[in-house]
C-alpha cells in the first residue's frame, strides 16, 4: 500500500456489502482499504499494518464487534472506529461510544454520508501525524542546537589556549582532538611541511598502527599535496577519494584543511573515517580549526624570534637587522591570521546570540546559562583578535627605523 494514502480497514460480515463499500465508496475516494469477515482477521491486519480508520459492523460472527472494541481498548489503539449499524439500532451505537467508538453510519449504507463520516474521522488523524512531525522537528532542532553549543565550546576552548600563549606541542594536540570531536571523526593528526619539502605527522589520534609508526617521519599523500596546492579545505568519500592515496590508507572519508599564513601552505589539518561520511558543515569548522593551528605556530615562532632578538641582561641591545625583519614578517603573519578569523569569528558570536535573545527559539535554563557563558568568552576572544588587528606596524614595534627616516 502507498505509505501516504490514508488506510481503512473495513470489517463487515457481508461479502456483498463489504465489495459496495469499498469498490463504490472507499476506493473511488482515494483510500487504501483492506477489508475483512470478522474480529480475528481484523486484529492480524490491526497488527500488521495499523490502519488509520476502522469501518466495524457490530453483529460479526465469532467476536462480536464490541468484542473487537474492547480488545482495542486493552491494547491501547488510538484508532477511530466509524460503526455500521442497523436501522433502529443508533442507542446500540451509543453504547459502544463508551467502548471508544468515535461515530457512525445508518444502514442502508448512502457513499456520500460513510466518506463524510471518515473525513471527519481522519481530520484527528491528520492533525495528529502534523503534531509528532513537528515535535519530531522539534527534537532534531534541540539536537542540533546542543550539538552546536558543545562545537563552540570545543572552538572556544583551544581559542583561549592559543590566547593563553599555552605551550605548542599542548595547543597542536587541543586542535586535534577538537577536529575529531566536531567531526565526530575516527582518527585525526596534523601535518607539517619540513624545511626540504615534505610533509611529517606532527601528531595524531586514533591513527592505525601503520601511520602511527611513522609519527615524526616523511608521509606520503598525494592528496594532501593537491589541497595544500589548492590552499582550500576539501572534503571527499566514495569515488572521490578512490581516486587518491591518504597517508591513512583505510580512510573512506576524509577532510583536509590546509594551514595558511602570509599566503603560504605550510601544514594540514586532517580526520578520516573508515565507516561514515562527513557532514558538508564540518568542512567550516575544520577550517577556523586549521586557522587556530596556524595561529598558534606563527604565535610560537614570533616568540622564539623575540627571544633570540632580546640580548642578555645587563648588556647593551645589539641590533640585529635580520631578527628584526624576521619577527617582523611573523607579527605581520600572525596579524594576517587574525583578519581571516575574525570574519568567522563574527559569524559565530552572532549565531550564539541568536540562541541567546531567544530568537532561535526557547532554551531550558541550563542551557540559557551556557550559551551566556559561551558568548561572553567568545565575544572575549574576537576583542582579542581585533586588538592584534589595531597594534602599531611591525616596524615601530620591533625598531625598525623605515628608509630615509634619520632619528
Amino acid at each position: 500500500m502507498d505509505a501516504k494514502q490514508d488506510r481503512v480497514l473495513l470489517i463487515a460480515r457481508d461479502p456483498r456489502e463489504r465489495a459496495a463499500l469499498v469498490e463504490s465508496a472507499l476506493e473511488p475516494s482515494g483510500y487504501a482499504v483492506q477489508a475483512v469477515a470478522d474480529a480475528g482477521a481484523a486484529l492480524t491486519a490491526i497488527r500488521t499494518t495499523p490502519p488509520d480508520v476502522l469501518i466495524l459492523d457490530l453483529h460479526l460472527e465469532g467476536l462480536s464487534g464490541r468484542d473487537l472494541l474492547t480488545a482495542l481498548g486493552a491494547r491501547g489503539d488510538e484508532i477511530p472506529v466509524v460503526l455500521l449499524v442497523d436501522q433502529g439500532g443508533e442507542r446500540e451505537a451509543l453504547q459502544a461510544f463508551r467502548l471508544g467508538a468515535t461515530d457512525f453510519v445508518v444502514r442502508p449504507v448512502r457513499e456520500a454520508e460513510l466518506v463524510q463520516v471518515v473525513e471527519r474521522a481522519l481530520k484527528e488523524v491528520r492533525l495528529r501525524r502534523e503534531r509528532e512531525a513537528l515535535l519530531g522537528e522539534l527534537h532534531q532542532a534541540v539536537e542540533r542546537s546542543e550539538r552546536s553549543l558543545r562545537d563552540l565550546h570545543t572552538l572556544m576552548n583551544v581559542g583561549k589556549a592559543i590566547v593563553a600563549l599555552r605551550p605548542l606541542d599542548s595547543v597542536l594536540d587541543a586542535v586535534v582532538r577538537a577536529a575529531a570531536v566536531v567531526t565526530d571523526a575516527e582518527a585525526a593528526g596534523l601535518f607539517l611541511r619540513d624545511h626540504t619539502g615534505q610533509l611529517r605527522l606532527e601528531i595524531g589520534h586514533g591513527l592505525p598502527a601503520a601511520l602511527e609508526a611513522r609519527s615524526g617521519q616523511p608521509v606520503e599523500d598525494d592528496l594532501a599535496a593537491l589541497v595544500m596546492s589548492s590552499g582550500e579545505t576539501y572534503i571527499a568519500s566514495g569515488e572521490g577519494l578512490r581516486r587518491f592515496s591518504p597517508a591513512h590508507a583505510a580512510a573512506r572519508a576524509v577532510i583536509y584543511a590546509p594551514l595558511v599564513a602570509h599566503d603560504t601552505v605550510f601544514g594540514l589539518l586532517w580526520v578520516a573515517n573508515q565507516h561514515v561520511s562527513f557532514k558538508m558543515q564540518m568542512q567550516d569548522l575544520m577550517t577556523v580549526l586549521a586557522d587556530y593551528a596556524a595561529l598558534a605556530l606563527v604565535n610560537a615562532r614570533l616568540v622564539a624570534a623575540t627571544q633570540q632578538a632580546a640580548p642578555p641582561e645587563p648588556a647593551a641591545p645589539v641590533p640585529d637587522p635580520a631578527a628584526d625583519a624576521r619577527a617582523a614578517s611573523d607579527a605581520e603573519s600572525a596579524a594576517a591570521l587574525a583578519e581571516r578569523l575574525r570574519g568567522p569569528l563574527s559569524d559565530v558570536l552572532h549565531t550564539v546570540n541568536l540562541f541567546r535573545s531567544g530568537e532561535m527559539g526557547h532554551l531550558r535554563q541550563s542551557h540559557q546559562a551556557a550559551v551566556d557563558v559561551l558568548y561572553r568568552k567568545l565575544d572575549i576572544l574576537l576583542a582579542q583578535v581585533e586588538d592584534q588587528l589595531t597594534l602599531p606596524p611591525a616596524s615601530q614595534r620591533h625598531g625598525v627605523t623605515p628608509a630615509g627616516d634619520e632619528r
